[in-house]
């Protein structure tokens, strides 16, 4: 065993100068344990390293999968979005069609019903008023002193009717010559082309037709129009 002196002591001269004994072999001892500490430690510190490493090699890749999944799955949506408005003004444009068609359509069936049914109630006012003139004569009075009025401006006026109504024609000139001036030079001239129950009365310019059927005509394409 070898030994060594403790130099504090030979400093102070407390004591005498002895040897003191020191184990090499316990401090080989305890080197070679510490150096087995260090290398676990080591080898811990390399293996937790090792799990850090693969952790994040393993994140990484997820990260890697997530935003590629991301960027695909927004790929996917704005596809989708392009189509779906695609789809989208293929379908408004498809419906703006269908809706002109059928508003065309229903302008159309209007029209036309709403000229059908005036035809048909002009056709029944005839029938009504036709009846009513074959006992009363005061229309043909009537539509007589609405032309005269009518035509006051116009000189050498006649009053075309049916031979039928030539008298009773004849009276009501009379009768209206008294409140209308120039009803007193108008002539009253038998047509057999004229409809019962109406007239014609005519002037160098022209005529105002007071028939029945003109009259209805008439009704007919100002409605109609």
């Amino acid at each position: 065993m070898a030994s060594v002196l403790k130099q504090d002591s030979i400093a102070r001269g407390t004591v005498k100068s002895e040897p003191i004994a020191f184990n090499i072999e316990d401090m080989q001892s305890r080197a070679r344990d510490y150096l087995l500490v260090m290398q676990g430690q080591a080898a811990e510190l390399i293996e937790k390293a090792k799990q850090e490493a693969v952790v994040i090699k393993n994140k990484a890749r997820q990260e890697g999968i997530q935003a590629g999944q991301a960027e695909m799955q927004k790929k996917i949506e704005e596809t989708a979005a392009k189509l779906s408005d695609q789809r989208c003004r293929t379908a408004i444009e498809g419906c703006e069609l269908t809706v002109a068609k059928i508003n065309e359509s229903t302008s159309q069936w209007l029209s036309d019903w709403r000229n059908q049914t005036v035809t048909i109630a002009a056709k029944i006012a005839e029938k009504v008023v036709r009846a009513h003139m074959r006992d009363n004569n005061e229309l043909l009075r009537v539509w007589m002193e609405e032309a005269i009025v009518a035509m006051r401006d116009e000189r050498d006026l006649r009053v075309l009717v049916n031979p039928d109504d030539f008298a009773i024609a004849g009276r009501f000139l009379q009768n209206l010559s008294r409140t209308v001036p120039h009803a007193g030079n108008v002539e009253v001239v038998p047509d057999p082309e004229v409809k019962p129950g109406g007239c014609i009365v005519k002037s160098k310019n022209g005529q105002i037709d007071q028939q029945l059927e003109t009259q209805l005509q008439r009704l007919v394409d100002q409605l109609s129009s």
